[in-house]
């Protein structure tokens, strides 16, 4: 008889219950919230997430200094390789083939 006493009850007065279960779950999720444990564990995620990011920084400019320093490189060897043969074809164009005197 009392289960059906409080569900009677709790079907009249349904917006009243649902509107002190959000009260008490504001005022317990406030305390959480506020608790030094939250706190300090926050405190120490944010601090690693910084530090991550510091590295992550780091790490790019040293990976974007490789590869500015890898082009300048690529460009010295690529500049070398064409003046080595611009010599050679100046070579060539002087060395003139040799004709033969005797005929077959």
């Amino acid at each position: 008889m009392v289960k059906k006493e409080i569900l009677d009850f709790s079907n009249q007065h349904k917006g009243a219950l649902i509107f002190a279960a959000g009260f008490a779950t504001a005022i317990v999720g406030k305390k959480i919230l506020e608790s030094k444990v939250v706190k300090d564990t926050t405190a120490d995620y944010v601090a690693s997430v910084m530090a991550f990011k510091k590295d992550a920084e780091d790490r790019a400019a040293e990976i974007k200094e490789n590869a500015e320093s890898q082009l300048e490189e690529d460009e010295e060897d690529q500049e070398d390789e064409d003046e080595k043969k611009v010599i050679e074809i100046k070579e060539a164009k002087e060395v003139k083939p040799r004709r033969s005197s005797k005929k077959i």
